[in-house]
């Protein structure tokens, strides 16, 4: 992944703030309560993200499904197409 790609992108992730992940999902239509707009971006920031760590990645990717899984099967799709970046 260029480095300037990844740097921007965990900048954007680790700054993410709740009002952004609000619009964001009304902006795709999907459903998301203020309270697991909190959950979604604790989980996500819970430690230092990296884009180029597949690990936590991963691991997060599980959580999100785990805990949201009517919303992750909405945003799936829409993620699909950027999944070179994890390379």
């Amino acid at each position: 992944m260029n480095p300037v790609i990844r740097d921007l992108i965990n900048e954007k992730v680790r700054q993410l703030t709740l009002k952004e992940l609000i619009k964001l999902s009304k902006k795709e239509n999907i459903p998301l309560t203020v309270k697991e707009a909190r959950r979604v971006i604790t989980i996500i920031q819970q430690d230092t993200f990296d884009i180029s760590n597949h690990n936590q990645v991963n691991k997060i990717r599980e959580k999100l499904k785990k805990e949201f899984p009517n919303q992750y099967q909405q945003l799936l799709p829409k993620i699909q197409s950027y999944e070179h970046y994890l390379e």
